[in-house]
């Protein structure tokens, strides 16, 4: 079903036969559930909260995989009046068609942060910057993601209580993972999942049209060739070897935070959203956080707050309005004229999962191309197809054979069909140079590509967010920090030896590798070491799971900038709860921890806050 395959000077005549009839009625079937897709979500009050001069108890800034987890939970007591700022709209229509999540990349949807230029990655990238996409709007990026289920490793935990973090070992957090999901899975183990919270996971789906079922299968085949076990459950059981993914999904329909946490609870009126707002600094009276300044269309206000504001902002704003509010690193922020209220490393500590683009099997072939249309069809009708983030397959491996079931690779998986627009989409968006690009649509248009791309999990190297002007609306710098400890840069090359013994498994017996032309790294020889470390930097490049950048301390940590409790250090009225948080990565990806993180925030926050009562009708 081509595009211009209807005769758009057709015109219904006003008595319509049986013909015309069907497909006035399939037009108004398809139009009912694309409208479907989009939920309801609770109003916009700004134009309230700017005409009154009410005192909120719990302001939140930022709707995010967290934010909108605590405002949720803290809304749950009915005598507390909760306001939520955000700075972006409502996820559109097409935030909820799995496929479509790269669509909103640049768009108003997306903050679009570059890192500063580096030499020791993003080589292959536009100006040597990658590109952090960043959701912006209700949801943030649990509402632009890949959304695939992972909660990271046991041991991930256990070390952030081992650093002097209490309450944060696995044992402790679990009930959070229990709480935040709905698992509707073929298998998992009822001991360690939840089946009453608001995240729906459920197995990646089925799409015959788009061969992914087969490429996966192969996947599977080729890594249990090797000796690593298939696991159904790798939060239940082990995390090493290869696993069909779990998606968080709701019958083929997106389950972000926006989506389950907000939009299904609109009728509670003591949780206040700010959508389209920018909270330009705190205010701080002596030590304590009173007040948020925000801007809207040019418009600012001062909001008070009566208990505490929460941040949850990310791993780039979240530092950033904490440094333009004078809580930083004394020496950076008196470059700016700024006031000190607490001297701390906020910016420092960031990391990021990166993982190596332009690493492909290809296999030519006489297979149909399927057009856009056709997807969506599907799509509407029966939700295969557009239902799928990506392939399903996911491998963990521990490239160091340590027996301790601690990986330190993930390996994603991409289907390139035919002239893949998505694909080419995602690979602009994130800034890789036009010419590599157009090399890759050359091969695309008689091969089907598979990518394999390892995944850091647990990256040795350190970055920075800092200011770059006292104007809250300049992006940070972000001193990405990738691949400056040669041990990352190790594992990646590992990784990709990893993929070569895959390959000679035999399983992939019509595919042939394809590497992307870098004339930097010919002066290597192809198979060397050397010349995958010159590979690696060209293509390593982010995952979007930016974390550390407030790292959670013990007092006697000189990196530490908030407590166990979420508390930052030297204010009070004041905690952090997201991605910038951990003091180190989890192993995996972070939408799903962030989660649990809200979750956990909003238990602590109501413990510091016992004299309260809960709504009958929550």
């Amino acid at each position: 079903m081509k595009m211009n395959a209807v005769n758009a000077s057709c015109s219904f005549s006003q008595n319509l036969g049986v013909a015309q009839l069907m497909v006035t009625q399939l037009l108004t079937t398809l139009t009912k559930l694309f409208c479907d897709l989009h939920p309801i979500y609770p109003k916009d009050r700004s134009s309230e909260v700017f005409n009154q001069d009410e005192e909120y108890d719990f302001i939140v800034v930022g709707a995010g995989s967290a934010g909108t987890t605590i405002a949720n939970r803290l809304s749950e007591v009915k005598n507390w009046n909760i306001l939520l700022i955000e700075a972006g709209p409502d996820p559109p229509v097409e935030s909820n068609i799995p496929a479509f999540w790269p669509m909103m990349f640049s768009t108003k949807y997306d903050w679009r942060f570059k890192t500063e230029k580096s030499e020791n990655a993003c080589r292959g990238m536009v100006n040597e910057q990658c590109v952090w996409n960043k959701g912006k709007m209700l949801g943030g990026s649990s509402s632009m993601n890949a959304m695939y289920y992972v909660r990271g490793n046991p041991k991930d935990y256990d070390n952030w209580e081992k650093l002097g973090n209490e309450g944060w070992s696995y044992e402790k957090v679990l009930k959070y993972f229990k709480k935040l999901e709905k698992v509707e899975t073929e298998y998992s183990d009822v001991n360690a999942h939840g089946y009453d919270g608001y995240i729906t996971v459920q197995n990646s789906p089925k799409t015959p049209l788009l061969n992914v079922s087969f490429f996966d299968q192969m996947v599977i085949d080729a890594v249990k060739k090797l000796g690593y076990p298939y696991v159904k459950d790798m939060v239940a059981h082990m995390q090493s070897g290869v696993t069909n993914s779990w998606i968080t999904t709701n019958n083929g329909v997106r389950s972000g935070t926006a989506q389950a946490y907000l939009a299904t609870i609109i009728e509670r009126t003591n949780l206040i959203i700010m959508k389209e707002t920018i909270v330009t600094r705190l205010l701080i009276d002596g030590k304590r956080v009173y007040a948020v300044e925000v801007n809207k269309n040019g418009k600012s206000k001062i909001i008070k707050c009566k208990k505490e504001v929460v941040l949850t902002a990310g791993a780039v704003i979240s530092p950033q309005l904490l440094m333009l509010s004078g809580i930083g690193l004394k020496e950076h922020l008196e470059q700016f004229g700024l006031p000190v209220f607490s001297d701390l490393k906020v910016g420092h500590n960031l990391q990021d999962h990166i993982f190596l683009f332009n690493f492909y099997l290809k296999f030519h072939t006489n297979s149909k191309e399927y057009y856009d249309i056709d997807l969506l069809y599907n799509y509407l009708i029966k939700k295969t197809e557009l239902a799928l983030p990506g392939m399903s397959t996911l491998v963990f491996f521990d490239s160091t054979c340590n027996a301790s079931d601690y990986p330190d690779l993930q390996f994603h998986f991409i289907l390139v069909n035919l002239n893949d627009l998505f694909f080419f989409h995602l690979l602009t968006e994130i800034n890789m140079k036009p010419e590599i690009v157009n090399e890759i649509k050359e091969i695309n248009k008689n091969a089907i590509l598979l990518g394999i791309f390892p995944k850091l999990l647990r990256p040795k190297s350190r970055g920075r967010i800092m200011l770059t002007s006292t104007n809250p609306f300049d992006p940070p710098k972000i001193f990405h920090g990738y691949l400056t400890e040669k041990e990352d840069t190790e594992t990646l090359v590992r990784g990709i030896k990893f993929v070569i013994k895959m390959i000679k498994t035999g399983v992939f017996e019509n595919g042939t590798l394809f590497l992307v032309n870098v004339p930097k790294c010919e002066v290597f020889e192809t198979d060397s070491d050397q010349y995958y470390e010159c590979y690696v930097r060209h293509f390593a490049s982010t995952v979007f799971h930016a974390s550390g950048s407030c790292k959670m301390g013990p007092k006697n940590d000189p990196d530490a900038v908030v407590d166990s409790r979420l508390k930052v250090y030297g204010v009070s009225g004041l905690r952090v709860a997201d991605t910038s948080i951990m003091p180190n990565i989890v192993s995996g990806n972070t939408n799903i921890p962030v989660i649990m993180i809200g979750e956990k925030a909003a238990d602590m926050i109501k413990e510091d806050w016992s004299n309260y009562d809960v709504h009958s009708k929550f």
